[in-house]
């Protein structure tokens, strides 16, 4: 990232016409990579927690990119807004936008402390952000019933329910919420990574 000028660091939630054309750019880019992996998880439930992890790292790529191009408040926050309303209308449920939107918040302080521009902070941003995994599965502690009778995994056929309903368990699903962070982590610095290596030379970054 460049240095910044004193105008890069205002506390400010205006957004300017190019503000948002970066957030639909890189929210679009995130969406393609989300769920682009995630659709292995059609196969069966081990490969889709498997698939959520990959996602989880990959992701970090165009994330890390979009922090480059964020110089004030709000743009994490609408582009959580964004990107996890459209997961809402794929069936994601409400508990999972909440989550969305306050691990954006949180992100946001991160970013702002690290003025941003400094990477490791960025890092951590995209760490705690990608602790919107666990909203999707949420529901599974408080209404575990009602999750695996509902048409969207439902549609997945009779075996794979029952394979599902093996495999997440109450341990699985907790060790799964606590590793986002870790695989948020390893994800940013992959995005780092190749920032430095590629995006950079090509003046993408």
């Amino acid at each position: 990232m460049t240095a910044l000028t004193p105008a890069r660091r205002r506390f400010d939630v205006r957004m300017s016409p190019k503000d948002l054309i970066d957030i639909g750019v890189f929210g679009a880019l995130y969406l393609v990579v989300v769920f682009g992996i995630n659709m292995l998880g059609f196969l069966n439930p081990a490969v889709m927690l498997a698939a959520l992890v990959a996602s989880i790292v990959a992701g970090g790529v165009p994330f890390m990119l979009f922090l480059t191009r964020v110089s004030h408040a709000g743009m994490v926050t609408v582009f959580a807004i964004i990107t996890a309303g459209i997961l809402m209308l794929t069936g994601h449920p409400l508990i999972s936008f909440l989550i969305s939107v306050g691990c954006a918040l949180v992100a946001e302080v991160i970013v702002w402390v690290g003025r941003y521009r400094s990477r490791r902070l960025s890092v951590l941003a995209y760490a705690v952000y990608s602790a919107w995994y666990a909203g999707p599965m949420m529901p599974i502690f408080y209404d575990r019933e009602a999750y695996f009778s509902g048409p969207s995994v439902q549609m997945m056929g009779a075996d794979y329910v029952s394979q599902m309903q093996a495999l997440l368990s109450p341990p699985v699903l907790v060790a799964f919420d606590v590793s986002t962070i870790v695989f948020g982590l390893l994800g940013g610095l992959l995005g780092l990574r190749l920032m430095r290596k590629h995006f950079e030379k090509a003046g993408l970054a």
